[in-house]
């Protein structure tokens, strides 16, 4: 799991007691608070956000960040996110030699509840909360996606997309080793950035 704390700048979940904090689209909706982190298993990859529990930023608003990674071979990007309507962007991909690539990233509106673009549920809501008031019978969804690395050179760091439509929430690689053929590995504590 990479650690996103460092890069944390957006507040999609609120409480009764600080709505017009949450920023999870233009119109300042947010999720109501969860008591802790979201936490799925898709494919057998562990994903966990930050906190939702409404006291300051648990996403990342997409602004072009460069996040480094553990130098290896990794053949998917697994995440949490949502998108305000229908985003496809890119995810750019930093490798060791120097070569770059870029392979798409494809969300699901956090409203509608229908996935698009294949994605597995992660989170739905049957509240929204508006900078000034609770709406009961509409919801908020987040969705688990993932996104190939197609080259096989190692990976050294990744560039989100700039476009503040798009929320990640947690992500997770996964890939071969390069020893060992066919043995997969799957992010370990020491791994995280």
């Amino acid at each position: 799991m990479l650690a996103l704390e460092p890069f944390l700048n957006n507040q999609a979940a609120t409480t009764q007691n600080n709505l017009s904090d949450g920023r999870l689209n233009v119109w300042r909706n947010s999720l109501p608070a969860q008591p802790g982190p979201l936490e799925r298993v898709v494919d057998g990859v562990p994903l966990r956000s930050a906190r939702l529990d409404g006291n300051g930023p648990d996403n990342v608003l997409c602004a072009g960040q460069r996040i480094e990674v553990p130098e290896r071979r990794w053949d998917w990007l697994y995440l949490i996110g949502c998108g305000e309507r229908r985003v496809r962007d890119v995810i750019t991909w930093h490798f060791s030699n120097g070569s770059v690539d870029r392979d798409h990233l494809a969300l699901s509106d956090l409203w509608e509840g229908r996935s698009d673009h294949g994605e597995e549920l992660a989170l739905r809501t049957d509240i929204i909360h508006y900078p000034y008031h609770v709406q009961e019978r509409i919801g908020i969804t987040l969705w688990c996606q993932r996104v190939p690395i197609t080259s096989r050179q190692p990976l050294s760091a990744l560039s989100l997309p700039k476009n503040p439509a798009v929320h990640l929430f947690a992500m997770t690689l996964v890939g071969q080793s390069a020893s060992a053929g066919s043995e997969e590995l799957r992010p370990t504590e020491g791994d995280q950035q």
